[in-house]
């Protein structure tokens, strides 16, 4: 096997999101703020006689029909050629956990790619527009980045001073379509979103601000779909703590004033069972 490239995936948190209302084309109209987690799954690809996909463990999605055999086709119908290759993914990042990880996955596998196919000069945003409403910020490299549209919009944001959360992960799944079904508040303008890429931007933010600023407008429909999340959150409230969810569930998080402050936030929802690590925001791929 040759040109093998290996590159790492990263989980992402929604800092904001919002949902400005229903599109033509069937998706959501949407502004967020997006985080990249330094949680990874680990992405191996090469040139080969075969499209050959394997992901570990398994994401339980349709022969062929995950998002990195999407991301493979996707690339190869763009540039003409036939969609052979060698892919194999070893998962960190829970599935169905509002954390990008499938759509992580795609982008680096057109990353990775590109790179073994030698496809210099190729423009992969538009191609990760194709393949997933996520996958262009993954594919652009971003640690921070303001989205809009469905997700094909990406403006790079400057990193902050290292900021720490504790993730708790539930163990239930979460269908985004299913939240999205039951989202029914009044469409918002994306202010929040603006205002947080806007202090981003000047550098003019502290951790208690952007800690403000956490919002997501899914959080109910998605405590409907899955009252675990409430759970989680009405016993983290009653220890003072606030629990934000990231993309449509069911992961949560809390954004500790520093590291040590993440880790003693961890240690005191573990106490109450539910599962916690800590981990850092704005890691590049």
């Amino acid at each position: 096997m040759s040109r093998a490239v290996i590159v790492m995936a990263p989980a992402k948190v929604n800092l904001t999101l919002e949902v400005l209302g229903s599109r033509a084309d069937g998706y959501h109209e949407l502004a967020s703020v997006f985080a990249t987690v330094d949680l990874r799954d680990r992405v191996r690809v090469a040139p080969w006689r075969e499209l050959d996909v394997r992901i570990a463990p398994d994401v339980a999605a349709a022969a062929g029909d995950d998002l990195a055999s999407r991301a493979v086709r996707a690339l190869a119908d763009a540039c003409a050629r036939p969609a052979l290759a060698h892919v194999r993914v070893r998962k960190r990042i829970p599935v169905a956990a509002g954390l990008g990880g499938g759509s992580s996955d795609a982008g680096a596998v057109l990353r990775a790619l590109s790179r073994a196919w030698r496809l210099d000069g190729v423009d992969l945003a538009p191609i990760a527009a194709r393949v997933g409403s996520d996958v262009p910020f993954f594919v652009s490299g971003a640690a921070y980045a303001l989205v809009r549209g469905r997700g094909e919009l990406v403006d790079a944001l400057p990193a902050p001073e290292p900021l720490w959360i504790a993730l708790v992960q539930l163990r239930e799944q979460v269908s985004t379509a299913e939240v999205f079904a039951a989202h029914r508040a009044k469409p918002s303008h994306g202010a929040r979103s603006a205002d947080l890429a806007k202090a981003l931007r000047d550098r003019n933010v502290t951790v208690a601000a952007i800690r403000d600023r956490l919002h997501n407008d899914l959080l109910d429909a998605a405590e409907r779909v899955a009252p675990a999340i409430a759970e989680a959150r009405k016993t983290a409230s009653a220890m003072g703590i606030d629990l934000a969810m990231s993309g449509s569930g069911p992961s949560l998080f809390a954004l500790g004033d520093d590291r040590a402050d993440a880790i003693r936030i961890a240690r005191r929802l573990r106490r109450t069972g539910l599962r916690v690590r800590v981990l850092a925001l704005g890691v590049t791929p």
